[in-house]
């Protein structure tokens, strides 16, 4: 099935299974997303502002070129996803496990890519990164707090002012730059040449 130029609402989303589908230029703006479930299905310039993700499952899916900012995806379970491209500025990657607050369980997002994606001032919370590829990624003033990030590739991605808190961080790929801007975050100062 493929969709263009639509507007969804609640309605057209709450409850339902979308397989296959194909969605270009549509809207979900300020969609409430409850018990819906998207697998195989490609969103191509796609606006999801100010939407809000309840026990939602996105699998196999890609986002070229669509808006996600400003999502918070605790209560998305998230399987083999392509975020290249994408706009994801201000988001929050976590897990939530329980009705209280700051009640997490990891978040497997190893099968996902963010090559090429916008995620200034996201938050990766509790995440299994291990081996995602960031490649020319914005990742400005993003944070990843108790990441597992071994193996991730960040070459030519933009990690200006990025906080790795309680990271664990084991042949993660920078270029010189990214190596640069980490260890000048962390108090570093490079002297003499490279």
């Amino acid at each position: 099935m493929i969709y263009k130029h639509k507007i969804f609402n609640n309605s057209a989303v709450q409850g339902k299974d979308f397989e296959d589908c194909t969605f270009i230029d549509c809207k979900f703006k300020e969609t409430v997303f409850r018990f819906s479930n998207f697998t195989n299905c490609e969103f191509k310039d796609c606006d999801f502002a100010g939407s809000v993700f309840e026990i939602v499952s996105f699998s196999a899916c890609k986002f070229p070129a669509s808006n996600l900012s400003n999502l918070d995806f605790g209560d998305a379970d998230i399987k083999n996803c392509n975020f290249s491209e994408s706009l994801l500025i201000n988001c929050i990657f976590q897990k939530i496990k329980g009705k209280r607050v700051g009640d997490r369980k990891k978040l497997d997002l190893r099968e996902c890519n963010f090559e090429n994606s916008k995620l200034g001032n996201s938050l990766f919370v509790f995440c299994d990164l291990a081996g995602v590829c960031f490649k020319g990624a914005d990742v400005e003033r993003g944070v990843f707090e108790n990441c597992n990030l071994n193996g991730a590739n960040f070459s030519t991605a933009n990690i200006s002012g990025v906080g790795f808190e309680n990271c664990l961080i084991k042949n993660t790929v920078l270029d010189v730059e990214g190596f640069i801007k980490f260890g000048n975050a962390k108090g570093f100062i490079l002297e003499g040449n490279i």
